[in-house]
């Protein structure tokens, strides 16, 4: 397989956690299949999510949908620029009022979360602290 076909496709962590069936981390999933990792990533698939984010934050970056929390209107975009989707990874509460809503607005710059981070300092700290519990352990 050729590198330029790899630099089409998203994060290799993201595409790994899903080709090992790793996609539900209660409250969040990931947004993409088994399917869908192995093609280049269609940019306008969540367009609604993806205008709301760039009215909300103002950033000058474009942004592609990757997961979301399922109990509230959390949602983690991996920045978009140039055309690519990069491993840099964006968390944000969406309010989907009228106008925007950061200040200062997000800049490409800013962004230095990764996929792997986000999974460490997002993921993780939600599933510890709202979601782990005995109960579970013994649902079928």
């Amino acid at each position: 397989m050729e590198t330029g076909y790899l630099d089409k496709l998203l994060p290799i962590s993201y595409r790994w956690f899903i080709a090992k069936g790793l996609t539900k981390w209660q409250p969040w999933y990931f947004i993409d299949t088994i399917e869908t990792i192995a093609c280049e990533p269609e940019l306008s698939a969540n367009d609604f999510f993806r205008q709301v984010f760039q009215k909300e934050t103002g950033a000058d970056f474009d942004v592609y949908l990757f997961a979301r929390r399922q109990d509230q209107e959390d949602f983690a975009f991996f920045v978009v620029k140039d055309g690519k989707v990069e491993d840099r990874v964006v968390s944000i509460h969406l309010g989907f009022g009228d106008g925007f809503t950061l200040d200062p607005p997000l800049r490409y710059a800013n962004i230095e979360q990764t996929f792997m981070n986000w999974m460490r300092e997002v993921v993780m700290v939600d599933v510890e602290q709202d979601w782990m519990m005995e109960a579970d352990l013994f649902e079928d």
